[in-house]
């Protein structure tokens, strides 16, 4: 099962739909582009190899970068944000779902404008 497409991404109060333009091997790339900015959203899967144990880890990503155009008087800023899932291989998948969104709830605008201004 993939994600929809387009995908749908809400910055600066507006929404910005994205296409997908590769799918493939794990992963699936989105992009948006206007006059003053590029987004782009990756989204990937993939298993790593056997650890000591010889139990398999997955890594689950989402990432969003946004490149603001350069003008005359500005220069280009990119801006990048993401979450990853790691899980073990036949983990319990109600467990790990629900430590993945209780990071997304914790990222309300008042705690990324702390993380931002370096609170720990």
């Amino acid at each position: 099962m993939s994600f929809t497409d387009p995908l749908s991404v809400t910055l600066q109060g507006t929404a910005r739909s994205l296409a997908r333009i590769d799918a493939g091997k794990g992963q699936s790339e989105y992009s948006y582009t206007d006059a003053t900015m590029k987004v782009t959203m990756v989204i990937r899967n993939n298993s790593q190899k056997p650890d000591a144990n010889g139990r398999t880890k997955e890594r689950h990503t989402i990432s969003l970068r946004q490149t603001i155009f350069a003008t005359a008087t500005v220069p280009e800023f990119v801006r990048q944000c993401s979450i990853t899932i790691e899980n073990y291989f036949g983990d319990d998948v109600t467990a790990y779902d629900d430590l993945a969104i209780a990071v997304a709830a914790m990222a309300t605008s008042g705690n990324v404008a702390k993380l931002a201004n370096f609170e720990s």
